[in-house]
């Protein structure tokens, strides 16, 4: 359990490291491995650190992980669309994320409202991050999108908008549409969170974690 300890460690205060470490590795050595078997006993403790990790942590680095993927791949295929099937898959890995941190945050408490608040926060913070990122994709690669047929609508508006430059226009675009992402984040966070707070709820084996 030596790596998962260390992971526990960095996730929590320098003051707290020696109590919650110790606590928790007390409740996994003396009561969940005895009762549960090691594969469950191990995966009881994993889900305590993960339970450490705020929601907004996670949304962060889903959309970090996300969005740089989706940089690499413009770079690599610049031409590519986005198709639907893409984005499809795209969403359902956010909401399959969305919903586990939901979980994680709401076991200690299992309570539905920790769940529902934890998915939307994970929600907003993912798709800020996806949206700064689609920012950046457009002023870093804009020579070579502006050609692919996804693009058609945009550079339609474009050029009856009255803008001299495609980049300014682009970049007004994306940040009109910044509230309306962090909205559809917020709700399908949401729809995650209330997911998850029912997983939580009908859940019957105990999950006890050490105090923090």
């Amino acid at each position: 359990m030596t790596w998962a300890d260390a992971i526990l460690r960095l996730l929590i205060r320098r003051r707290d490291r020696d109590t919650i470490s110790g606590d928790l590795l007390e409740e996994y050595r003396d009561h969940v491995l005895p009762t549960r078997g090691r594969s469950a006993a191990l995966f009881w403790y994993v889900r305590q650190i993960l339970s450490f990790v705020s929601p907004l942590t996670w949304g962060l680095l889903i959309g970090v992980v996300l969005g740089t993927l989706q940089l690499i791949d413009t770079a690599v295929e610049p031409l590519a669309e986005d198709t639907p099937g893409v984005m499809i898959v795209i969403f359902g890995v956010m909401l399959s994320l969305w919903t586990l941190a939901s979980i994680a945050a709401a076991l200690p408490s299992r309570r539905y409202t920790r769940a529902i608040a934890a998915g939307i926060l994970a929600g907003v913070a993912t798709m800020a991050v996806l949206n700064l990122t689609a920012i950046a994709r457009v002023n870093i690669f804009l020579d070579q999108i502006r050609h692919r047929d996804d693009w058609i609508n945009l550079v339609a508006r474009f050029d009856a908008s009255g803008f001299q430059s495609l980049r300014a226009y682009a970049n007004w675009e994306y940040l009109r549409g910044t509230p309306t992402i962090l909205g559809l984040g917020a709700v399908a966070g949401g729809v995650c969170g209330a997911i998850a707070g029912l997983i939580t709820r009908v859940t019957t084996t105990a999950l006890p974690r050490a105090s923090s």
